[in-house]
């Protein structure tokens, strides 16, 4: 039995090591507060650097959350943005995920669209009457450095711009450095280390035992 809690309290870290950590803070848009059926405009989020013109948060209203209850629209009154540095490791190949939809009540696909950006890498979605949820993906290398992420919204400014949701920059699984060298996240290294020392004191409780009358 002891041997059995041993092998799951050393397991239990590997386990940990294969669990996605998004880079993203907020990426769902649910720190800020909004009742259902309603929306706000907000000049800050938290996470994210917020263009002049503002951000707008939505639950359950013009649409609804693809995932968890808020989501995002950057043409408030006027087309607005939104950015993210992320810390990334030079040579670590990412993946880059995010979902968006022509809200219930749009004004045509020339009212639509978003630009979006990592580092140089860049391009636009969006641009055309789909209402239901569509899901984008890239991969990127990182630089060592900070990357900044951003999101604008390129339709006319209109007030009725593309809704998006569920923003997420993940490390591929296995990504390797420069030199071929695995990059382990350091949550996992920590927790791999605080398993290892759990198994360690397992033992030296069950050798104890053994040596009492």
């Amino acid at each position: 039995m002891k041997r059995l809690i041993a092998a799951t309290l050393f397991a239990a870290p590997l386990f940990a090591m294969a669990a996605p950590v998004n880079l993203v803070t907020n990426g769902g848009f649910e720190s800020t507060s909004v009742a259902s059926g309603s929306w706000v405009i907000v000049n800050t989020a938290p996470g994210w650097t917020v263009g002049p013109q503002g951000l707008e948060i939505r639950n359950n209203v013009a649409g609804s959350a693809f995932a968890g209850s808020n989501f995002a629209e950057l043409d408030t009154t006027t087309n607005s943005w939104i950015s993210q540095v992320i810390s990334t490791v030079l040579g670590t190949t990412y993946s880059l995920t995010f979902n968006y939809a022509a809200r219930p009540d749009n004004q045509g696909a020339n009212s639509n669209g978003l630009n979006w950006g990592i580092g140089n890498l860049g391009g636009t979605v969006g641009q055309d009457t789909n209402t239901a949820w569509q899901t984008f993906t890239t991969t990127f290398v990182g630089t060592g450095s900070g990357m900044t992420l951003r999101f604008g919204s390129i339709g006319k400014s209109d007030g009725y711009g593309t809704s998006l949701d569920n923003i997420s920059v993940i490390a591929s699984a296995g990504g390797a450095a420069a030199g071929g060298a695995s990059v382990p996240e350091p949550e996992s290294v920590a927790l791999l280390l605080a398993g290892l020392g759990a198994m360690g004191l397992v033992v030296r409780r069950r050798k104890s035992g053994q040596g009492k009358a």
